[in-house]
């Protein structure tokens, strides 16, 4: 039995396709989405304030009454990330909106929340 006593030798090719084939599967790695937040336990939102579940804010204005909008501002398309009372506030640029209809309260925002779909499911609050 003879032993191979030369050095592994790469080519250049090999070294790029194997660059490249490890380069594209942390790229397709990063890119996968994360599971996406649909709902939420109605005990989890307060009544009178909201919560940010995933890409929406769930408000209930009043006892039993819920709401849900997009957590883009609509002023920059920064993600809306604080929540004080009925409040929700956009720190990039320091927009706030009312939870009880998505409107303008603070801009320098001009446009409404977008509204979303808030659905009662037994103990969930759906969202769409």
């Amino acid at each position: 039995m003879t032993q191979n006593t030369q050095p592994f030798q790469c080519s250049r090719r090999m070294f790029l396709v194997g660059t490249a084939t490890t380069f594209a599967g942390a790229l397709l790695a990063a890119c996968g989405s994360a599971k996406e937040v649909n709902s939420v336990a109605v005990k989890d939102v307060p009544v009178g304030s909201a919560v940010i579940v995933g890409k929406y804010i769930v408000a209930q204005p009043t006892e039993g009454e819920y709401k849900a909008y997009s957590t883009t501002c609509p002023h920059a398309g920064a993600p809306i990330t604080e929540v004080n009372g009925d409040i929700v506030r956009c720190t990039q640029h320091g927009s706030e909106f009312s939870i009880k209809d998505g409107s303008v309260v603070q801009g320098p925002a001009r446009d409404p929340l977008k509204s979303a779909t808030a659905k009662v499911d037994g103990d969930s609050v759906a969202l769409s």
